[in-house]
């Protein structure tokens, strides 16, 4: 975050839940006002490992197996705290929690079966959905 804020562009965490996420805004905030850096074009993303399914239960599974397999370890207890899976309802409340946090960029990595046609449901279903910064 202290790069970030003293001689960084953007800041793109990944594994992150939305309020984490709000919290490193404020800290990164902080350190450039601290040093007298203005964040006049700093792009704010997050990187998200998203799963939608109609049964919620099928999404989380895939984000799971998806995270459990990539970093060899059980993701089942902490799931909702670095990822975004549910069903389209879930996961557009979700989505918006981290525009609410100060993202304004997401880039979502679709986890499940058939990756296209969860980008495609993510982009015709829940993309829609979300409303702009302070709206």
């Amino acid at each position: 975050m202290r790069r970030a804020a003293l001689l960084g562009d953007g800041w793109m965490p990944y594994l992150y839940s939305a309020d984490r996420y709000a919290r490193s805004v404020a800290r990164i905030e902080e350190l450039a006002g601290d040093a007298g850096r203005k964040l006049t074009g700093f792009r704010w993303l997050a990187y998200l490992m998203v799963g939608v399914d109609r049964d919620p239960r099928v999404a989380r599974r895939s984000v799971a197996r998806f995270l459990g397999d990539t970093y060899r370890q059980d993701f089942d207890a902490f799931l909702d705290r670095v990822a975004v899976a549910g069903d389209r309802d879930e996961v557009g409340e979700r989505l918006q929690a981290f525009v609410d946090a100060g993202a304004r960029h997401l880039v979502c990595l679709p986890c499940g079966a058939d990756p296209m046609a969860m980008a495609e449901q993510l982009l015709e279903e829940v993309a829609p959905r979300l409303a702009a910064p302070g709206g």
